[in-house]
């Protein structure tokens, strides 16, 4: 008796990680069809929806990141890298943002608790178009946003409980300067303080933020515009407005 052995070519190298790109309403993984450019990268969309970043085009640093790429044990240094990126929606339901992949992860956790970042998708949140569908208990803005006389795109939008910095919701505007924000697990009742039995209303205070030096049709990071400290080239509005459950608010805001 004789016995044919074939042998299987295994190609097994290490990924420098991968991109999830999340609802800003639900904060579920968006497994739509989504357009991704990350210059000096390798992207490939795995089952779970994540944009995984297979190889670096890194000339300069070629044999580092072929060593990073086919080494497990231990894990070799690899040159820092902040890989601009940009995503759109070809269906229309999110708006186009900027973003920045910062390589290589971290394999440690920040806490013993904690997943090691090598090993968790980099988030990204897409905020909806003002066309998204909004559900009956949620409460909801409509903004309209300006300066100087013209519509404000890509303003960057946070509305937090008054007196907290937790965001509530989030939003940005578009082209015409519009934007819906939803506010989602707004109670519809609540205890109330002092004499009142209940509350059917929350503060929150509304927070505009526009980069005043955006070249017409250009794309913001929002999530760094929101958390960018004010100063030159930073225009910033503050709207203290009180919120209910299954009520939409619409408003028309101007930035100084």
């Amino acid at each position: 008796m004789s016995a044919v052995f074939h042998g299987i070519e295994a190609d097994v190298r290490r990924v420098w990680g991968a991109l999830r790109f999340i609802d800003a309403m639900s904060g579920h993984t968006i497994d739509s069809p989504l357009r991704v450019d990350l210059p000096g990268a390798r992207l490939q969309r795995n089952r779970s929806g994540f944009f995984v970043v297979t190889a670096l085009d890194d000339a300069a640093n070629l044999e580092t990141r072929r060593d990073y790429e086919n080494a497990f044990d231990p894990i070799p240094a690899a040159p820092a890298l902040f890989l601009p990126g940009t995503v759109s929606d070809p269906a229309g339901r999110y708006l186009p943002r900027r973003f920045t992949l910062a390589l290589p992860r971290s394999p440690l956790p920040a806490a013993p608790s904690e997943t090691a970042p090598l090993f968790e998708a980099a988030t990204i949140i897409l905020d909806p178009t003002t066309a998204t569908a909004l559900l009956p208990t949620w409460a909801a803005l409509r903004l309209s946003v300006r300066r100087a006389g013209a519509p404000a795109a890509q303003a960057a939008i946070r509305v937090h409980r008054t007196g907290s910095e937790a965001v509530l919701g989030r939003g940005l505007t578009d082209a015409r300067g519009e934007a819906l924000v939803a506010v989602v697990g707004v109670a519809q009742v609540t205890p109330g303080a002092e004499e009142l039995v209940v509350e059917t209303e929350i503060a929150v205070d509304i927070v505009v933020s526009a980069d005043t030096t955006l070249p017409p049709g250009a794309l913001v990071d929002p999530d760094l515009l929101a958390a960018r400290p004010l100063g030159a080239g930073l225009s910033r509005l503050i709207v203290p407005r009180n919120l209910a459950s299954g009520r939409i608010e619409v408003m028309t805001l101007t930035l100084p």
